[in-house]
């Protein structure tokens, strides 16, 4: 009895370790074979696969993923020497599963030297910049992207050839300035907008002068012009009165004054008015009928 519980043993625990021989690999995964803790040459993909049972292989499995390294913030210093909170995260794959298995093993081993490497390059770069790179008072453009640009660089040359690790990008997430030096940096940046706003109101106040004496003169120009068209035109129709007027007046030069006679006595007889005359007055001789 007891020689059977044994064998019944014995083929559990032998099935347990042929079975052993297989293993699967997610889709999400790239795995390593290692013989005796040495890693065998080649990675195995997703699926089924076979190996040597435990303990002759062991499978050590890697994220394939995309993985994102958030870094804590940390104080730097720029290149005209002041303090600057910056926080920052990297976008990192494994590229190389076997120099990554043999060097930093797993992901926070991993993440460890990214943290290192991130914070050199990182402080490296930004003490080559000044305050006005990251925060311009004056408005002007910020170097966020060009200083990430060159640390994901450096740190990806890196990475690629001691770890298997590529930087995929590497950003700048939050930058800051500490307490103790905040207030003196917001007072700066509200006096130059102080400066500014009195500048621009000072160059608006010179433009609007300029645009009213520029209307001003070119009013008088207009009217200057408009009068001398205004003078020539009168002159031409009082010359073409006149001339018409001397053509009727040598058409019919009696007619031309009677009518020049009743015009003199519309303007100076009126309903009540009594007008002594002498009898041989001009001014009675159509009234008289001669």
């Amino acid at each position: 009895m007891i020689r059977r519980i044994l064998i019944a043993i014995a083929l559990v625990v032998g099935l347990a370790w042929a079975t052993s021989a297989f293993f699967t690999v997610d889709a999400t995964e790239t795995a390593l074979v290692t013989r005796f803790g040495r890693p065998l040459d080649g990675t195995k993909g997703p699926g089924i696969h076979v190996k040597a049972p435990w303990p002759i292989d062991q499978v050590v499995r890697l994220d394939g993923r995309l993985l994102v390294f958030d870094n804590e913030p940390t104080e730097m210093l720029t290149q005209d020497k002041k303090n600057v909170l910056v926080d920052s995260f990297v976008c990192w794959r494994i590229t190389d599963p076997l120099r990554f298995a043999q060097t930093v093993q797993n992901r926070a081993e991993a993440e460890a030297r990214l943290l290192d490497l991130s914070s050199s390059e990182l402080g490296a770069t930004i003490g080559a910049e000044p305050m006005e790179s990251f925060l311009d008072p004056n408005g002007g453009e910020v170097r966020y992207s060009a200083v990430s640009s060159k640390v994901a660089d450096a740190m990806n040359q890196i990475t690629q050839e001691s770890f298997g690790i590529q930087v995929v990008d590497f950003r700048i997430n939050g930058f800051n300035l500490p307490a103790q030096n905040r207030g003196s940096v917001i007072d700066r940046m509200r006096a130059e907008r102080s400066r500014q706003a009195t500048r621009y109101r000072s160059e608006g106040e010179e433009a609007a002068l300029k645009i009213e004496a520029e209307t001003a003169a070119e009013r008088e120009r207009i009217l200057a012009f408009a009068r001398a068209q205004a003078e020539s035109l009168k002159g031409v129709g009082e010359a073409e009165a006149l001339r018409i007027l001397g053509q009727a007046y040598s058409q019919d030069p009696e007619f031309y004054r009677f009518v020049r006679s009743l015009e003199s006595y519309e303007k100076i007889l009126g309903e009540e008015t009594t007008v002594f005359l002498e009898s041989d007055s001009k001014l009675l001789q159509h009234l008289e009928g001669k």
